[in-house]
């Protein structure tokens, strides 16, 4: 028997794009699906929206909450499935996606997540985004997982376990959960598969596109939390000074076993994110961390690049001289 499929839409603001959401998944079979829809509070019409499918809906309401995290836990506390996944608004599934996701929890009763590839839609059109999960490389598990968030289905019981997704988070509460999940139960029952599950829409409104240094704080701030609890004070502290921390954050259940675990994590972020620098803040971020032995910690080619290019950055010496030269560079071209 398959299980059934608990599907939380938070709502916000988004009517133009609700309806084509809420027919996706209507468009499922009906025996594997219960849709929960938790709206904002909304003024665009949405509520409207919302109440004219209402008889496909197991619960919705329609309130002000405290974002896109408060939502989606109102969902899960009315969700009665085995499996639980949540789908934005503005997104939408393709057809049989929950028949497939449904067969990969009975496939694999041990089975943890499931994740399958999205498609980008913005103004141009559709494209497949094709980066998708190893399953046996653990490391980038931890270090950059590939999170197609509405074509990623959890085990219900391990998602109840740890509370949901984190309420003091906007921006990458599906990275917390994830990092919950796999430092709680580890990656042997993680399965990945290049199946196309959802259409993630890219628009001018949508957080993906507008926020990015909010999603960057964010996952500095989970960083900045596991550091703390695994002996890693000298690189929380350079994260602390280039970002704006979030606060009240629930944190990860990581101990000192973790140690290099999280410093290989920490160094793949910054290496990512900050190995070309634009603002002060940054830059004194970034000559803290070339102040760090990072020995013992492997670099890929692509990171020992990046590695080169900022130091390139730093040798300056200083901000004001950076600023200069950089000035002096885009004058002389």
């Amino acid at each position: 028997m398959l299980p059934r499929i608990s599907l939380v839409t938070p709502s916000y603001q988004q009517a133009p794009y609700l309806e084509e959401c809420l027919a996706s998944v209507r468009a499922q079979a009906p025996a594997l699906v219960e849709h929960l829809v938790a709206d904002g509070g909304s003024t665009d019409g949405s509520r409207e929206i919302i109440a004219r499918h209402a008889r496909q809906l197991a619960w919705w309401v329609s309130e002000r909450d405290k974002g896109q995290s408060e939502a989606i836990n109102k969902g899960l506390a009315h969700a009665t499935g085995q499996v639980f996944g949540w789908l934005n608004s503005d997104d939408a599934l393709l057809p049989g996606a929950m028949e497939r996701v449904a067969r990969a929890f009975v496939e694999d009763p041990d089975l943890l997540v499931f994740g399958g590839r999205i498609l980008h839609q913005d103004r141009n059109g559709t494209r497949l985004f094709e980066p998708l999960n190893d399953a046996a490389d653990v490391r980038m598990l931890f270090c950059d997982p590939v999170i197609n968030q509405p074509a990623t289905f959890y085990r219900m019981e391990a998602v109840r376990a740890i509370g949901g997704v984190d309420p003091a988070l906007h921006y990458v509460m599906d990275l917390e959960l994830w990092w919950q999940l796999l430092f709680r139960f580890g990656t042997q029952h993680l399965r990945f598969e290049p199946v196309e599950l959802a259409r993630f829409r890219l628009h001018d409104a949508s957080k993906t596109v507008t926020e990015q240094p909010r999603f960057l704080d964010e996952k500095a701030g989970l960083l900045h939390g596991l550091c703390l609890r695994t002996g890693n004070a000298d690189l929380a502290a350079v994260l602390a000074m280039g970002h704006r921390l979030p606060q009240g954050l629930r944190g990860i259940p990581a101990g000192p076993e973790h140690r290099e675990r999280v410093r290989d994590m920490v160094v793949h972020y910054l290496l990512k994110w900050h190995h070309t620098v634009h603002a002060r803040p940054q830059y004194q971020m970034m000559r803290a961390f070339r102040d760090i032995d990072l020995r013992g910690i492997e670099l890929s080619p692509v990171q020992r690049d990046r590695l080169e290019r900022l130091d390139r950055h730093l040798r300056a010496g200083s901000w004001l001289t950076f600023r200069l030269k950089r000035k002096w560079k885009h004058w002389t071209r």
